[in-house]
């Protein structure tokens, strides 16, 4: 009985690995690319890969974001005696979001010019990085807190096939950003975002 139960996860596992192959196998455009974030809740860079299918009705993308939480009643202030400027009732918080997601194009065929409308949904982990909120900077980062939370995006956007090898891709929409415990007075980060990415295709 447990030679047959051994012989078909076996099958169970194989079959599953053809399967994926067969499905790699169908996305033949690789890019890799680098962006810029800005959202209610602050602002960041990322790096991300995008793999299309050969059908182009949807591409599998994976991201991973730095992202600067500002404080919504933090001010610039001048110093007439340094003659410099230096922000008042900020934050030492940071996000690196970590999502792979999928891309869906409805209207592949219909549109003739170089740029593709998509529904985008995205899933994944965030580590959260608190810092102290005084002293110089590496006395703030000194004794931080982490803690790891899910997380994710969904919107729509449209790419912009330009010549030669290269896209731009923006999307607009809702992140989610829970936190599992508060951090620095508050337990949800999440709010709209403006996403944007420039893309190179890398390999076929």
């Amino acid at each position: 009985m447990n030679l047959i139960i051994h012989t078909v996860t076996k099958l169970k596992i194989i079959t599953f690995l053809i399967f994926l192959s067969n499905l790699w196998g169908n996305f033949d455009q690789h890019y890799f690319g680098f962006g810029l974030d800005i959202g209610s809740s602050g602002s960041g860079v990322f790096i991300n890969g995008v793999t299309k299918h050969s059908a182009k009705l949807f591409s599998l993308n994976a991201e991973l974001r730095f992202y600067d939480i500002k404080d919504p009643n933090e001010t610039p202030v001048y110093n007439p005696y340094y003659g410099s400027t230096r922000t008042v009732g900020g934050i030492s918080l940071l996000m690196l979001p970590c999502f792979i997601g999928l891309n869906y194009y409805p209207f592949v065929n219909k549109i003739e010019n170089n740029f593709s409308p998509f529904i985008t949904a995205k899933v994944g982990s965030i580590l959260t990085i608190d810092g102290a909120e005084e002293g110089s900077f590496s006395n703030r980062w000194k004794n931080y807190k982490t803690q790891i939370s899910p997380g994710g995006f969904f919107g729509c956007g449209i790419d912009f096939n330009l010549y030669g090898q290269t896209t731009v891709s923006t999307m607009v929409g809702r992140e989610i950003l829970p936190l599992r415990s508060n951090a620095d007075g508050e337990s949800d980060y999440s709010g709209m975002l403006i996403h944007i990415a420039f893309n190179r295709r890398i390999f076929q």
